[in-house]
C-alpha cells in the first residue's frame, strides 16, 4: 500500500505546488495504516481511484506558493480557472459573495447557483454559502487543520453525485495533533499589505486526541489607479466628436440635445465667459481609477477534531468547523447622466437657464459623478459553521461500516450601497441637486444629498445542510489480481435555502418606510411594506456503490490489471432522479509504466436559488428609443429573416420578464479520460492525460442583452406579440405579468397593441459545452553531497472549446474569443542542508481575439493578439533545528512575482471598469512575505 502514500502525500509533481505554513510535516495517524486511507475518487479503503490521476498536495510541498488561504493556493493549479491571477467573490449587488472552485472552467465567474466543482472536507459536503449561490466557499476551513488536499479532476457523481462534473476538491483535515504550532507571515507590495497568523493546539492519547485550530488573515485592498495596467482606453463613438474615456467624472459636461439626441460636441464644466472656448475640451476621466480590482479583506476560522477509540472495533469522531469572513469592494463613484430640459422625458431643472450655451430653450444631456472612490461598493458578511460526528466500526479483518451525520448553517450578509435613482431625478427638478455642480455646497442641499445617498441593494441568505450517510465496505472475494473490494452506501440530504434581496433604505428590509420628504418634496415615496422573505428546501435520497477488481498482478505480462464500476442512484424531491455510472481501468505491464482510463457521467442539479420560490419572477417594461434602436439596429434583420413583421411607432415597446424556474432539470455530462505515468529511470516520472468533457443543459438566463444573439438563439424564449390575435395576445400579457411578483418602468397603451415582443428570459436549461485537451506533468529529484536537487513541470492544454448558447444554436469554439489554450508552471529547487531555495516560473500563453479590436489613431492601434502572462517567484525557508529555542523553528522568504510583470495589455473597454487595461491573468505585483513556523 506505498502507492497510496505516493498518490496522497508526493509534492504534487504535476504542480510543484506549495501552501501556507499549515504547521510542521509529522506524520498523522491515519498515515500510520494505509489500508484505513480513502483517498478521493474512490469509496474503498486502501486502494487509488482506478483510472483517474489524484492531484496531492501536503503541507510539506506548498508553504513556496505565499499563499495565506485556499482560494490563493488553487491560484497556482493550471487546471483552476483562477490560475495566474486574483480571484475573489467580486460583483455587484447579491450576484458574486463566495470563492468558488472552478476545475476546467466551465461556469462563469458570475454564474448564479451551485458549482460544476464539488468541494468536501474529509468526503463529505460542506453547508453552501451566497445570496445567489448555494456552494461553499473555498476559505471555509483553517489551514492548520489540512492534512493534504486531494484534487481528482474527472467526474465524480458516480461516487459523490452532484456538482462534480469538472472535479472534485477534497481537503483531508488532520486525524491528532500533539503539542502547540504557530506560525504567521506578514507581507508587502506597492501600496498593499497582508497578514496572516495560524494556532494549532492539540493532545493525542493511546486512542485519540483532541486539538483546536484557528487561523487569522486579512490584506488591503488594491485599487484600479494603484496599478498602472488597470486603465481605461478612450473609444469612438457616433454620439460624441472625439475618443472618450469617461464624461461621468465629478467635474461634469455637457451636449446640446435635439429632441433627446445629443449633440457630438461635448462642453467641458464650468464655462468660460466664452462658451466656445471648452468646446470639445470635455472633463475626462478614467473610472477604473476608483474601483478595485482586490478587495479588502478579513477573516476568522476555527477547526476542532475529537477521535476516540470507543473499544477494538468501533471508534468516534467529532469535527466540527466555524468561519467568519467580511470583505468590501469599491465600485468606485456615483455616476449619472440625465436629459435637462423643457421636452419630454426631460428634467426641468431650475440651474439649467446658468449653463445656456446658444439659447435660453436648449436642453442638455449632463454627465457627471459624485462622491468617494467607494460610495458605490459591495460589503459581504459570510457567517458559516458544521458539525460532523462520525462512528466507525470494524467487523472480521476486512469490513467496515462507517455511519456520518453532517449539519451545517450558513449566512451570507450584503450591503451594497448605491445612489436612489427617484430621488435623484426629482431633487434635480426640485433644485435640490445642481447636476452642472454636484460638488457644490451651495446649490446641492445637504439633506436631500441624503436621502439620494441613503440607498442599498440589500441581500441576506440563510442556508442549512443536513447530510446522514452509511457505507459498508470491504472484501468479497478472491481474484488472480488480489482481493476484489466492494462498498456500498445510502444517503439522505436535505437542503433549506432562506433568502431576502431588494432595494431598501439600509436597516428598513424588514418594515414600511415612511416617504423621504426634504422641504416640501417627496424624494423618495413611502414604501408599502418591507422586502419579502422567500424559501426553499428540497430532500435527495440516493444508493451508491463500488466494485475494485483486481484481476491480474504478475501474470500474463501484467504487473497489473485493475477495474472499478461505480454507480450512484440520487432523488431530488423537486428535479427528479438521476443515474450516474463510472468505469475505471489500470493497467501495469511493468513496474515503470501504467495506463490509466476512466469514464463516467456526471451532473449538477439545480440550485435551490434557481427556483421561482426563491428568485421570484419580475417584470420590467422598454419602451421610447433605447428600444427602438435596440432592435431596428441589431435585431431587425434577423426578425424579418424569421418571418415577422417590423416594429412600428406605435408597438416599439417590450415586456420583459426575468427570474427563476420550478421546471429545471439537472445539468448533465459524459466525461472520459486515458493516460499514462512513466518512471523512466530512478526518481523521475512522467504523466500525460487526455481529458473529455461533454457538457448539456448547462442552467443559465438567454441572453436578452445582446438582440442578434437573443431573437436568432432563443425563439423559445419570446412571443412576438403582431403574430398574434388580439384575444390571445391579451391574454399573453396578461398571463405573463400575473406571473410576476414586482414591475418596474412605465406600461404602454394601449394593450396589446402597443406591445412588439414578450421576452421570457428566466433561468432556463440551455445549451452544450464540450472541452478537450491535455494534463501533463514532468518531474526528478535527485540526492546530492548537500542534499537534494528536484525539478517539476506541468500543466494544461486546451485542444478545443466548444458552447452553444441554446439547445438549437450551433456549437461555436471559444478559443478565438479570449481563451489562452495553455497554462504552465515549473519550479527548481534544492534541500541544501537546512535550507530550501525554490524559483517557480508561472506561465499563461498568449491568444488571439476575433474579431479584431478597431483601434483608435493617436491612442492605440488595432489589436487582435494578446501576450502570455508570466511571473517569476522565489522561495526560501530555513529549519533551525537543534534543541530548546530553536527546535522546530523555521523562518521563510517568499518573493512572488520578482519582476513585477504586468498582465498583457488589452485595450477592449470591458462593461467592468477594473476589468479594462488587461488580459491574461492579474497579481498584486512584486509580493514579499516573510514568515515563520514555531511547534511547542
Amino acid at each position: 500500500m506505498k502507492q497510496i502514500r505516493k498518490v496522497v502525500l508526493a509534492s504534487a509533481s504535476a504542480m510543484a505546488l506549495s501552501t501556507p505554513a499549515w504547521a510542521q510535516d509529522e506524520a498523522s495517524a491515519d498515515e500510520a495504516s494505509s489500508e484505513e486511507i480513502v483517498v478521493t475518487g474512490t469509496l474503498v479503503r486502501g486502494v487509488e481511484p482506478t483510472g483517474s490521476k489524484v492531484i496531492g498536495i501536503n503541507r510539506s510541498a506548498v508553504e513556496a506558493t505565499g499563499a495565506s488561504t485556499v482560494t490563493q493556493l488553487l491560484q497556482t493549479v493550471p487546471q483552476f480557472a483562477s490560475f495566474g491571477g486574483l480571484q475573489a467573490p467580486t460583483g455587484g449587488g447579491n450576484s458574486v459573495t463566495t470563492n468558488r472552485p472552478n476545475l476546467r472552467n466551465l461556469q462563469a465567474a458570475n454564474s448564479n447557483g451551485s458549482s460544476t466543482t464539488l468541494m468536501m472536507v474529509d468526503g463529505h459536503r460542506i453547508v453552501g454559502m451566497g445570496i445567489l449561490q448555494t456552494s461553499p466557499d473555498l476559505d471555509t476551513i483553517a489551514p492548520g487543520a489540512i492534512e493534504r488536499v486531494e484534487i481528482v479532476p474527472d467526474g465524480g457523481s458516480a461516487i459523490y453525485g452532484a456538482d462534480a462534473v469538472g472535479g472534485v476538491l477534497n481537503f483531508i483535515t488532520r486525524k491528532t495533533f500533539d503539542g502547540i504550532a504557530v506560525d504567521g507571515r506578514f507581507g508587502f507590495a506597492d501600496n498593499y499589505q497582508t497578514w496572516d497568523a495560524n494556532a494549532t493546539i492539540g493532545k493525542s492519547w493511546d486512542g485519540g486526541g483532541i486539538y483546536v485550530s484557528y487561523n487569522y488573515s486579512q490584506h488591503d485592498p488594491i485599487y484600479g489607479i494603484d496599478r498602472d495596467w488597470v486603465r481605461t482606453f478612450p473609444t469612438l463613438s457616433s454620439a460624441v466628436a472625439f475618443p472618450v474615456t469617461a464624461l461621468t467624472c465629478p467635474t461634469p459636461n455637457i451636449q446640446i440635445l435635439s429632441g433627446n439626441t445629443p449633440s457630438p460636441n461635448v462642453y467641458g464644466l464650468p464655462l468660460t465667459p466664452t462658451a466656445g472656448a471648452k468646446l470639445n475640451q470635455p472633463n475626462q476621466c478614467d473610472l477604473s481609477d476608483f474601483v478595485t480590482i482586490y478587495p479588502k479583506e478579513r477573516r476568522h476560522a476555527v477547526f476542532a477534531s475529537l477521535t476516540q477509540d470507543l473499544s477494538d472495533s468501533l471508534s468516534f469522531e467529532l469535527k466540527g468547523f466555524f468561519m467568519d469572513r467580511t470583505q468590501r469592494q469599491g465600485n468606485g463613484i456615483f455616476t449619472s447622466i440625465q436629459n435637462v430640459g423643457t421636452g419630454s422625458n426631460q428634467l426641468n431643472s431650475p440651474y439649467r437657464a446658468n449653463y445656456i450655451i446658444n439659447n435660453a430653450a436648449e436642453s442638455h444631456r449632463v454627465s457627471f459623478g459624485w462622491g468617494g472612490v467607494d460610495a458605490v461598493r459591495q460589503e459581504v458578511h459570510l457567517r458559516a459553521w458544521g458539525v460532523t460526528p462520525t462512528f466507525t466500526a470494524k467487523f472480521g479483518d476486512n469490513w467496515r461500516a462507517r455511519l456520518m451525520l453532517n449539519y451545517g448553517e450558513s449566512d451570507t450578509l450584503v450591503h451594497s450601497p448605491t445612489f436612489n435613482t427617484t430621488a435623484l431625478t426629482e431633487a434635480i427638478k426640485a433644485g435640490l441637486f445642481n447636476p452642472y455642480n454636484p460638488t457644490d455646497p451651495a446649490t446641492n442641499n445637504a439633506a436631500a444629498l441624503a436621502v439620494i445617498s441613503n440607498w442599498e441593494t440589500f441581500g441576506q441568505a440563510k442556508q442549512s445542510q443536513l447530510q446522514a450517510r452509511a457505507i459498508l465496505d470491504g472484501e468479497l472475494f478472491q481474484l488472480p489480481g488480489g482481493g476484489a473490494k466492494v462498498a456500498v452506501g445510502v444517503e439522505y440530504m436535505r437542503e433549506t435555502l432562506r433568502t431576502q434581496k431588494g432595494d431598501v433604505i439600509p436597516g428598513a428590509q424588514n418594515f414600511a418606510a415612511p416617504a423621504q420628504v426634504v422641504n416640501g418634496v417627496t424624494l423618495i415615496p413611502a414604501a408599502s411594506a418591507g422586502l419579502p422573505i422567500f424559501r426553499a428546501g428540497r430532500n435527495v435520497k440516493s444508493v451508491f456503490g463500488e466494485i475494485v477488481a483486481p484481476i491480474l498482478a504478475d501474470a500474463y505480462g501484467f504487473k497489473e490489471l485493475t477495474l472499478s464500476v461505480s454507480g450512484r442512484f440520487d432523488s431530488y424531491s423537486d428535479a427528479g432522479d438521476t443515474f450516474n455510472p463510472k468505469i475505471g481501468l489500470t493497467w501495469k505491464p511493468v513496474d515503470y509504466l501504467r495506463f490509466r482510463a476512466q469514464w463516467g457521467r456526471s451532473f449538477a442539479a439545480p440550485s435551490l436559488a434557481n427556483a421561482a420560490k426563491t428568485d421570484p419572477a419580475s417584470a420590467s417594461w422598454g419602451s421610447g428609443q433605447g428600444f427602438t434602436a435596440l432592435v431596428n439596429a441589431a435585431g431587425i434583420g434577423v426578425l424579418t429573416g424569421l418571418g415577422y413583421a417590423a416594429p412600428t411607432g406605435a408597438n416599439q415597446n417590450v415586456l420583459l420578464i426575468r427570474g427563476g424556474s420550478d421546471n429545471l432539470k439537472p445539468q448533465k455530462a459524459e466525461t472520459w479520460s486515458v493516460g499514462g505515468d512513466l518512471d523512466p529511470f530512478p526518481g523521475a516520472r512522467l504523466s500525460l492525460t487526455y481529458w473529455n468533457i461533454k457538457f448539456r443543459d448547462f442552467i443559465a438566463q438567454p441572453g436578452f442583452s445582446n438582440p442578434v444573439n437573443f431573437f436568432q438563439n432563443f425563439q423559445q424564449s419570446y412571443v412576438i406579440i403582431p403574430s398574434l390575435d388580439t384575444a390571445a395576445a391579451t391574454a399573453l400579457i396578461a398571463n405573463a405579468l400575473a406571473s410576476t411578483s414586482s414591475t418596474s418602468g412605465t406600461p404602454c397603451s394601449p394593450q396589446p397593441q402597443c406591445v412588439y415582443v414578450v421576452e421570457f428570459a428566466n433561468t432556463q436549461n440551455l445549451g452544450k459545452f464540450q472541452q478537450a485537451g491535455f494534463d501533463f506533468s514532468a518531474s526528478y529529484t535527485t540526492n546530492t553531497s548537500f542534499g537534494s536537487i528536484d525539478f517539476n513541470t506541468g500543466g494544461t492544454y486546451i485542444l478545443h472549446r466548444r458552447q452553444s448558447v441554446s439547445a438549437t444554436a450551433p456549437l461555436i469554439d471559444q478559443i478565438p474569443l479570449g481563451f489562452s489554450r495553455l497554462r504552465l508552471r515549473t519550479s527548481l529547487g534544492a534541500q541544501i542542508d537546512k535550507l530550501r531555495a525554490q524559483v517557480v516560473w508561472n506561465h499563461t500563453a498568449g491568444f488571439s481575439f476575433t474579431p479584431t479590436t478597431v483601434g483608435v489613431p493617436g491612442f492605440y492601434p488595432d489589436q487582435s493578439e494578446y501576450g502570455a502572462f508570466d511571473t517569476v517567484d522565489l522561495f526560501f525557508k530555513y529549519d533551525f533545528g537543534g534543541a530548546g529555542a530553536t527546535k522546530d523553528l523555521s523562518l521563510t522568504l517568499g518573493v512572488s512575482n520578482v519582476f513585477d510583470a504586468d498582465p498583457p495589455v488589452r485595450y477592449l473597454t470591458q462593461p467592468t471598469p477594473s476589468q479594462n487595461g488587461y488580459v491574461n491573468g492579474s497579481t498584486v505585483g512584486r509580493l514579499v512575505q516573510l514568515g515563520f513556523s514555531k511547534k511547542f
